[in-house]
């Protein structure tokens, strides 16, 4: 239906030549294998391809805009050594130094368990 209103190319070269009154020149055909319902979306879709290749850093911008990371508000001070920490969360600090104690003590309780052994055996 679309196609149908639309002019030719060879309506429009013979207005062209009739206006300009000039002899007539030999036009090559060109013809393109379009399949027919496909006329109105070559033109839009199938032609919109960029020129060049976007790059690493700016597809990762276009990718993470708008994505930041949110600040933190709720930062407390430890109550056991002072450092900054989460509220709600336990320090890192501090289980650090909790969990070192408990494997030096687990350490020397396996030796303890060692000598035990070796003293029986005597």
């Amino acid at each position: 239906m679309a196609a149908a209103l639309l002019p030719t190319r060879q309506g429009i070269f013979s207005t062209l030549r009739s206006a300009l009154s000039l002899p007539a020149l030999a036009i090559p055909a060109i013809t393109l294998n379009i399949p027919s319902f496909l006329p109105g979306i070559f033109e839009s879709i199938l032609r919109a391809v960029p020129k060049k290749k976007q790059t690493h850093s700016r597809r990762r911008m276009r990718q993470l805009a708008g994505k930041a990371l949110p600040t933190l508000t709720n930062l407390n001070n430890c109550p056991g050594c002072g450092r900054v920490k989460r509220e709600h969360t336990l320090c890192e600090h501090c289980v650090q130094v909790i969990q070192n104690l408990w494997g030096q003590e687990r350490k020397g309780q396996e030796r303890k368990g060692q000598e035990e052994v070796t003293d029986k055996e005597l």
